[in-house]
């Protein structure tokens, strides 16, 4: 199947253009050709806990849970660790589950001994497919895969790239990579612009959700309101994403203060941010952040949520969701928002048109430009000022996101991504 095609799923065939080509095999099929096939290996090394972690994190335990033999590769005490601890402990002893490998060191980028005799080690062990979520560290995967034919090597790229990767180097580390994942088309265009990479090497799959636990029909948001101090009249307009100012909560909160300072008579407006520094991390952009909240006198107005686990709640309870970021390759929050018929507005820019919709229609979505806090400043006050227009957009957001990006059809995308690697290298 060639993911370079634009798709659409259409009764029990997938469309490409031009084309018409036999469904997938279902996810049972597809369990039952890889489960004496498959050892595998999810290899994600970060103290982050943003997109690229949940993602890898909620990946291998999908994967695990239908009984198919998964191990992460983590730091120790990360929140990938942590938050795998967490869903095995709450699965009984004889439901399958993710194992866990954690280390206590951080490899380097190439040529990292330590970890090439790790790789050895689980490759002995009957490790036969390794999945990694950084790209960066494939210098420290490839050297070790070169002389094993009969180990699968498949990344995962979740951020737009700046500068070429298309030297001798980075060459022959990509040459032995058999498929990279990316989660949206405009990011598979900006690999190809920016990797010696085949077409046939690069595939979309879509990021997905479990629309059961994204239910706006199943979240009472009062409670989660209440406690940002927001009543039933207050306009709550909300972020969530890592303290970082690359994430745009400086752009936010100065376009908090420009509203502010225009307000209509009796409107009340409350501005939440959600998310935590980066683990691990120097630290002080909050605080720089707190200090412009004092600056402009928004202390009434601007609530800090810290780290929120309940995100359907925390979506359903915003009015508006804003991802102002410098850039975004995709967003998962995005979605989240929008799968709790929450009307967003994002910085333009990377994959922004294939959440919004069509360009300037708000068909799912506005666009705002990238630390332009006058443009986020009057695009908010438009969506404020046309309640009718924002509740029709989460209904049509809600309705986009449930035939596009559903939970089940991902995994049985990867699943049948795993497959086709394992019989590229022999493993039938």
């Amino acid at each position: 199947m060639d993911s370079s095609s634009e798709t659409h799923v259409i009764s029990n065939s997938i469309r490409f253009t031009g084309r018409t080509t036999p469904a997938l095999p279902t996810t049972d099929v597809l369990v039952d050709v890889l489960k004496d096939r498959m050892k595998q290996l999810v290899v994600c090394l970060s103290y982050s806990w943003g997109g690229l972690e949940q993602v890898a994190a909620n990946d291998a335990i999908d994967v695990a849970s239908l009984g198919l033999d998964v191990t992460v590769l983590c730091l120790d005490g990360s929140p990938i660790h942590q938050a795998l601890q967490s869903q095995a402990a709450l699965l009984s002893p004889s439901q399958p589950k993710v194992k866990i490998f954690p280390i206590k060191f951080r490899p380097r980028n190439y040529l990292d001994f330590k970890m090439g005799n790790l790789i050895e080690q689980q490759m002995i062990d009957g490790v036969n497919l390794i999945h990694t979520h950084q790209t960066s560290i494939l210098g420290s995967l490839v050297p070790w895969l070169w002389k094993r034919p009969d180990v699968g090597l498949v990344a995962s790229r979740h951020i737009m790239n700046n500068h070429s990767k298309r030297d001798l180097l980075h060459r022959a580390i990509y040459r032995r990579v058999d498929k990279l994942v990316v989660m949206s088309h405009t990011l598979r265009k900006n690999v190809m612009q920016t990797h010696a990479l085949r077409e046939r090497q690069v595939k979309v799959v879509s990021l997905g959700l479990d629309f059961d636990r994204f239910d706006p029909d199943k979240v009472n948001a009062d409670r989660q309101r209440q406690v940002w101090g927001a009543d039933a009249e207050t306009i709550v307009l909300g972020l969530v994403g890592r303290i970082d100012p690359a994430k745009g909560q400086g752009t936010f909160i100065k376009a908090a203060a420009g509203l502010m300072k225009h307000m209509s008579r009796g409107e009340k407006l409350k501005f939440v941010m959600v998310g935590e520094e980066t683990l691990g991390s120097e630290g002080g952009h909050l605080d720089e952040l707190k200090e412009m909240v004092r600056q402009f006198g928004l202390e009434e107005n601007v609530v800090f949520a810290g780290y929120q686990e309940n995100i359907p709640e925390v979506m359903r309870a915003f009015d508006i969701f804003v991802m102002p970021s410098r850039q975004e390759a995709f967003g998962l929050v995005a979605i989240e928002a929008m799968a709790m018929e929450c009307p967003i507005l994002i910085s333009s820019g990377g994959s922004a048109e294939e959440i919004v919709g069509i360009p300037g229609a708000g068909e799912f979505g506005l666009t705002v430009r990238p630390d332009d806090a006058f443009d986020l400043q009057n695009q908010l006050r438009f969506l404020i000022d046309h309640p009718i227009e924002r509740v029709q957009m989460g209904q049509r957001g809600r309705q986009h996101v449930k035939a596009n990006y559903d939970r089940q059809i991902r995994i049985q995308r990867t699943l049948n991504l795993y497959d086709r690697v394992l019989r590229i290298r022999g493993i039938i």
